[in-house]
């Protein structure tokens, strides 16, 4: 095994989960032994930080030595080297605060990370003078060891193939077969465990969508396919007056977006006020999938305000449907077209990213992460700084909430009990998004695109 794939398989292992529960200490005697060792990692104005709270719970009261020695410098930390190293970290406590309410419990400060499996060791001389020797208990906490390295450290790609320079691709007769992507859609809708009468439905709404408005069968298809995500709610508000302008979108087709030549996607207006998708010609012949978190994002933007928030929130919410795609769909990361860059490069500043749950997908910057795609030309801090970086047309952060925003962070926000909130609110995105992406996914697309800590 290299020390690549070695790498990813930690992550895949580890991120599921946490260790097993800690363990108890001490000795027989007036000594204490520990009856648990729990840290939790510091959120100080709604930001997680690189510090740890250890609640250290004692099996009876007991006596501090009034030693010269501080109290604090009784207790050590033992961290195992989260990436499999032989070496352990030795971690000394900031600060040891005696409960005035419970003596028997203590709580530490450290200035960094604990995960589980950690071992906490208190000098028995803390007790007694003539005590030698050390008490040990395994800690619990709210961190695995992979989350830890993923809460304060910068992934990036260990294989250049998922961000070579994609070229357009060509166009040929079977993109515009409506047998062909007919059959491209049954086989996703395979792929995702759809049942008989599932996907009986959904290829029924395939072929009810209008040929007039979405010509291409691989536009169709895409669209078809986001019924039963999240992002469901998009084919209604293309297709029926049901949304913003009160009216059917007028086209949704591969044209080159107006005014925008170099954008994939673009939501404009026709003169009778209906809407018109055009997506790039250059992303034709792509993969019909790679088209449906597209097309998830071109149907959020139906006012004619725009600001970048709204880009930001929009394309945060197609990342995050990519990242549910890709773990279904591995071989989607590695087509080396333009728009599987794109999204790998988007999908990896999306987990290199999260003010609230570092160690998830977020929006905003992580502690202890410099950089959102390290080793790549960008310095971006966050993957809201990456998007709004792309924008650079768009001079305003606010602009009205699109109400198919709205519907997808609520559906989001259901799905793991928060409350709902507005989908432009970046704070708000950023801790919704960190809840509701399933640690089973994210290990899975970092196995599939190949992620590593950055050098």
């Amino acid at each position: 095994m290299t020390a690549r794939t070695g790498l990813i398989a930690l992550f895949v292992t580890i991120l599921l989960g946490p260790l097993a529960a800690c363990g108890g200490g001490g000795s027989p005697g007036p000594l204490p032994g520990v009856q648990e060792a729990r840290a939790e990692r510091d959120v100080a104005d709604g930001a997680a930080t690189l510090r740890s709270t250890i609640t250290v719970r004692f099996d009876r009261d007991f006596k501090v030595d009034d030693g010269r020695v501080p109290f604090a410098s009784r207790f050590e930390l033992s961290i195992p080297d989260p990436l499999g190293g032989s070496k352990a970290s030795r971690v000394l406590v900031d600060r040891a605060d005696r409960s005035e309410q419970n003596p028997r419990l203590v709580t530490l400060r450290v200035n960094r990370l604990v995960p589980a499996g950690a071992e906490l060791r208190i000098a028995r001389a803390a007790f007694q003078d003539s005590a030698e020797g050390t008490i040990t208990a395994e800690v619990v906490s709210d961190l695995t060891p992979a989350m830890m390295i993923l809460a304060s450290t910068a992934l990036t790609f260990t294989s250049a193939d998922f961000i070579a320079s994609g070229a357009p691709t060509d166009v040929r007769p079977e993109d515009r077969d409506v047998a062909v992507q007919r059959a491209a859609l049954s086989a996703h809708l395979d792929k995702r465990g759809a049942d008989a009468s599932q996907k009986r439905d959904i290829l029924a709404r395939f072929d009810r969508i209008p040929e007039a408005t979405v010509p291409s069968p691989k536009a169709r298809a895409a669209l078809a396919a986001l019924t039963a995500t999240f992002a469901e709610p998009a084919i209604d508000y293309l297709l029926t007056a049901d949304n913003c302008t009160g009216k059917p979108a007028s086209l949704i087709a591969f044209q080159p977006p107006p005014d925008s030549p170099k954008l994939l996607a673009r939501s404009t207006r026709a003169r009778d006020g209906r809407r018109v998708i055009s997506l790039n010609p250059a992303i034709e012949g792509e993969r019909m999938e790679l088209l449906m978190p597209l097309l998830a994002h071109e149907a959020i933007h139906c006012d004619t305000a725009d600001g970048r928030f709204e880009e930001v929130a929009a394309t945060a919410l197609d990342t995050f449907f990519y990242l549910n795609l890709l773990s279904l769909q591995p071989e989607l990361a590695k087509t080396g077209t333009l728009l599987a860059r794109e999204l790998n490069l988007d999908a990896l500043a999306l987990i290199n990213s999260g003010r609230r749950f570092p160690e998830s997908a977020g929006v905003l910057k992580s502690a202890g992460v410099g950089a959102a795609l390290p080793n790549t030309n960008s310095t971006a801090p966050s993957f809201a700084d990456f998007i709004v970086a792309a924008y650079p047309s768009i001079d305003l952060n606010e602009s009205p909430e699109e109400p198919l925003a709205r519907i997808y962070t609520d559906r989001l926000a259901k799905g793991v009990g928060m409350a709902s909130g507005p989908s432009f609110n970046l704070r708000y995105l950023d801790e919704l998004l960190g809840r509701a992406t399933d640690p089973r996914v994210l290990a899975a697309v970092i196995a599939i695109l190949e992620l590593a800590p950055a050098g």
